[in-house]
């Protein structure tokens, strides 16, 4: 059994990183960028140097000292016109160790466990059919996992184009998580200090 080093919630911070968007040069009836905070599109990390595409789809784990400790580079290759990101996240409330629930427009779900943040990996997801524009097949579609979030032992994906979606995840890293009487992704509640 590998052993998990200790590092409260408070001591971890998390942070995704996109590059900046330029003008765009398609065109479609959606605008042609589907929208401003919608990520990179394959098709535009192509066009970047090997190092950027990494960071523009790479997922950073810090210390509370801002040191960074580890990341996780997305690791399902998407479409040219598939937009993601990593965002809208939240962390499960289990003390055997740190698994997030992130939402990633075109790429879906991913669950990560970055218990040991040098070491992080997904440990399930749920990736939807890549989506077409209709006006421009070659440009971005808006759609996918606008956000998604881990609650008493579901995954709940709120998604542009499909609508509330329910998950179950049956996995030991999840089992026994805690349930909570109500929850609000965007602060940080409580700790759980790991076993």
């Amino acid at each position: 059994m590998r052993r998990r080093p200790h590092l409260p919630p408070h001591a971890l911070s998390l942070s995704a990183r996109r590059r900046t968007r330029p003008p765009s040069r398609r065109g479609s009836a959606r605008g042609g960028t589907a929208d401003a905070a919608s990520g990179s599109s394959r098709a535009e990390l192509a066009e970047l140097p090997t190092a950027a595409q990494a960071t523009a789809t790479t997922l950073f784990f810090f210390d509370s000292d801002g040191n960074q400790v580890g990341s996780i580079l997305h690791p399902r290759p998407q479409g040219p016109t598939e937009n993601c990101t990593w965002h809208n996240l939240n962390v499960v409330p289990t003390d055997k160790g740190y698994v997030l629930v992130s939402g990633n427009y075109q790429s879906g779900i991913s669950v990560v466990d970055f218990s040991d943040p040098a070491n992080a990996h997904e440990i399930a997801f749920a990736d939807p059919a890549p989506l077409v524009n209709p006006d421009n097949p070659a440009a971005i579609e808006l759609g996918g996992d606008w956000s998604t979030y881990w609650y008493n032992g579901r995954i709940y994906e709120s998604d542009i184009t499909r609508g509330l979606i329910i998950w179950k995840l049956s996995d030991p890293a999840v089992a026994g998580a805690e349930k909570l009487p109500h929850l609000n992704p965007q602060t940080q509640e409580f700790t759980i200090d790991l076993k």
